[in-house]
């Protein structure tokens, strides 16, 4: 049996992870295959360092293996992948895609076939939620976790319906494996692009207007 506690610490700070079924190894080389530097081997830790040292270049790591049913991305650092991309790779299956950072709004959202089912912060729902908190609920009560799970932890409840998902565990053995490295340099006028705005952020919008 997995040990969520134990995957969630080997994580450490990953930004953002996006699991994808009916998505393959081929379908992100082919998405990412212009401007990226050529993939090459390396693990999680390797990526991570990579992410670490460029981060004062704007070097953007995406981190992506196969697993199951389809491909995990994993985005160290710096946020890459974009609301479009993500759409694109769940148009064949579902993607769950969930922030894994302690500087970031811990947003989570679960797509079918390029659609977006349901949208909600992490660790707090109650504001915000797509399309509304009934249907959020609703739909956490139907995974692994069940509601209490998503309601004390968003990540290790999130690592079970992944599992589910994906037909395979990301465990610390699949963390310690190889898989593709792409990277590239931001340039000066990107910007990480948006994915989510909470409750704070949306107040001082309010009142600069």
């Amino acid at each position: 049996m997995t040990d969520y506690e134990r995957v969630a610490d080997a994580l450490g700070n990953t930004m953002w992870i996006t699991w994808c079924t009916g998505a393959t190894l081929d379908d992100v080389l082919a998405l990412y295959g212009g401007g990226w530097d050529p993939p090459t081997a390396a693990t999680l830790r390797e990526a991570d360092e990579a992410a670490h040292l460029g981060v004062e270049e704007g070097l953007l790591v995406l981190f992506v293996g196969a697993l199951g049913h389809g491909v995990v991305l994993m985005e160290p650092l710096l946020p890459c992948v974009w609301t479009h991309e993500r759409m694109h790779l769940s148009q064949a299956g579902v993607c769950l895609d969930v922030g894994w950072s302690d500087f970031a709004t811990p947003f989570v959202t679960y797509s079918e076939k390029g659609h977006v089912v349901v949208r909600f912060e992490g660790t707090g729902w109650d504001y915000g939620a797509t399309p509304d908190q009934q249907t959020v609920e609703r739909w956490m009560s139907t995974t692994p976790g069940g509601l209490e799970g998503w309601q004390n932890n968003h990540g290790t409840a999130s690592l079970m319906t992944a599992e589910a998902i994906m037909g395979a565990p990301m465990d610390e053995q699949w963390l310690a494996r190889e898989h593709i490295c792409l990277t590239r340099r931001r340039s000066d006028s990107e910007r990480p692009p948006p994915r989510s705005v909470g409750l704070g952020e949306l107040l001082k919008q309010v009142e600069s207007r």
